[in-house]
């Protein structure tokens, strides 16, 4: 779904063509119409009624990520400036909901977890989860400070902050799999199958980007595989998506008509 209106190019789907849509994915038409339930009951989609149709929108932080998607891979990350921001918090356990859903949404947004009560980024994020830190209950506390410290340093409490041990053998899996399916012969697929194509390509390239917190260079890990997938994604983009592109607009136009 988060592929969609990107690829669309289109702000607004009527839920008519996301059921068709996502009948190209094998889900009936059913099972498609509780799947766009679930996203607005989880503040995901929201819906504006068109006549006797319904036409979708993203919204929330999923609308943001989605809309990103792509956008600034190729940017450089931000340079190391000799210290963390850093979010320090005690929550009460019988407030653990909240301190639950505080990790939760800092981790969505890039932060990584230095260790129990103290969240890092490189960058200032909180003004990403400013609604979180502003339900913060009267007997937490959750403040804002900076964590000094040389790079060296800043580089060995990174690796278990973000897990990047795991997160670079998770992309370089992505790099090798976009590589081989490169130097598979024949045309790209075409029709339906380019759209699922591309999303089995892409989908879960995407969901595990966004654990990357883009540290300065000097903060990663040797051998970081960041660069050979974005080499690999701009290849695959430009052999495997205007086939799925071409069928996603054919079918939008062909339910929804021209773009509003």
């Amino acid at each position: 779904m988060a592929s969609l209106f990107p690829l669309s190019g289109r702000s607004e789907i009527s839920g008519t063509a996301l059921v068709a849509l996502l009948g190209e994915f094998g889900l009936s038409e059913a099972a498609a119409r509780r799947h766009l339930a679930r996203m607005r009951e989880d503040d995901m989609l929201a819906g504006t009624r068109d006549g006797r149709s319904t036409r979708y929108r993203m919204i929330g932080r999923f609308g943001e990520r989605a809309r990103s998607i792509g956008a600034g891979l190729g940017a450089p990350p931000p340079p190391w400036e000799g210290h963390f921001h850093a979010l320090l918090f005690a929550v009460p356990e019988p407030r653990r909901a909240y301190r639950d859903r505080l990790r939760r949404m800092a981790t969505f947004v890039g932060y990584g977890q230095l260790q129990p009560g103290v969240l890092i980024a490189v960058t200032d994020l909180a003004a990403r989860i400013d609604d979180v830190l502003a339900e913060c209950p009267a007997d937490a506390r959750v403040t804002r400070a900076t964590l000094a410290m040389d790079a060296d340093e800043a580089a060995r409490v990174a690796v278990p902050a973000w897990d990047l041990d795991d997160l670079a053998a998770t992309l370089t899996r992505h790099a090798e799999n976009l590589e081989a399916a490169l130097c598979e012969p024949g045309d790209p697929p075409s029709g339906g199958a380019a759209l699922r194509h591309v999303s089995d390509l892409f989908n879960g390239v995407f969901l595990d980007l966004l654990r990357d917190p883009r540290l300065p260079a000097e903060l990663r890990p040797p051998g970081w595989p960041f660069p050979r997938l974005l080499r690999a994604m701009g290849e695959a983009r430009d052999r495997f998506q205007p086939p799925a592109i071409e069928f996603l607009h054919a079918r939008l136009e062909e339910i929804d008509g021209p773009p509003r």
